[in-house]
């Protein structure tokens, strides 16, 4: 719908978080064709180094203990979740029209780079900053023309260390369930509204103290199954007021199942 709106004003989208405009400078010159695979970086977040059984122990307090970021309540768990790099997947794919088989995600928890290219030529790309928003938005609203190089000189001095052991693993598909989500999401339009709706609902349950950590995990795995599910799923709303209604219907079921 939004890139529908775009195209009829003759209007271009600017992403302005990380990753999205790491995507944004580093496929510029690119046909998509060029392209082997482009990967969005996740931190990890606060249970990296978690086992499985001290996942079943977390709190709010320890979820909203981000190593590398400072964001808002709802935004810390999903980072922490894993829901939140979902998310930002099926973004990048709606703002570079890039299928499914073109995109993953690689954990890198010195969050320093955010994005990269490895492209069918042998060269792999990939745009390094700073971790703060300033240098997204700076250069996505003054388009890369401001001067901010002083504002993070220190912080460029201490960063240069750890340059040298720059981290890339694969996502941990047990520790970090929702990459699964990937798929299911591009298998339906609708199933990121439903896991959209149902998260939010899950995530302020959890800040509530009214449900477990894992049960965010386990109720959104639960709605996939649930028997009306792909009966929303495979809706393609036109308008607002089809995505409320889709809205509507998961988190209602969701609340549910809690």
């Amino acid at each position: 719908m939004i890139n529908n709106v775009a195209k009829k004003n003759n209007t271009k989208i600017i992403p302005v978080d990380s990753e999205h405009y790491s995507i944004m400078k580093l496929i510029e010159n690119h046909k998509l064709n060029e392209i082997k695979k482009i990967y969005i970086t996740a931190s990890g977040g606060p249970f990296l180094n978690y086992t499985l059984n001290k996942l079943k122990k977390i709190n709010p307090k320890d979820a909203l203990n981000h190593p590398k970021w400072k964001m808002g309540k709802k935004i810390s768990i999903d980072s922490a979740t894993f829901m939140n790099k979902i998310f930002e997947v099926v973004e990048a794919q709606k703002l570079f029209s890039l299928p499914e088989s073109k995109i993953d995600v690689l954990i890198h928890p010195n969050s320093l780079v955010h994005a990269i290219i490895h492209l069918n030529n042998g060269l792999i790309k990939f745009l390094y900053h700073e971790t703060s928003m300033v240098i997204p938005l700076a250069n996505a609203i003054f388009d890369g023309k401001l001067n901010i190089e002083n504002l993070f000189k220190k912080k460029v001095n201490e960063n240069q260390k750890i340059a040298d052991k720059l981290i890339f693993n694969q996502v941990d598909k047990n520790k970090f369930p929702f990459i699964k989500l990937k798929k299911i999401m591009n298998q339906y339009p609708s199933a990121s509204i439903i896991i959209n709706a149902a998260n939010e609902v899950l995530v302020s349950e959890f800040l509530k103290k009214k449900i477990p950590y894992m049960d965010i995990y386990k109720q959104i795995f639960s709605i996939l199954n649930d028997r009306n599910f792909k009966k929303y799923a495979i809706k393609k709303p036109k308008n607002l007021k089809e995505i409320f209604k889709i809205d509507t219907w998961a988190k209602s079921t969701i609340r549910k199942k809690i």
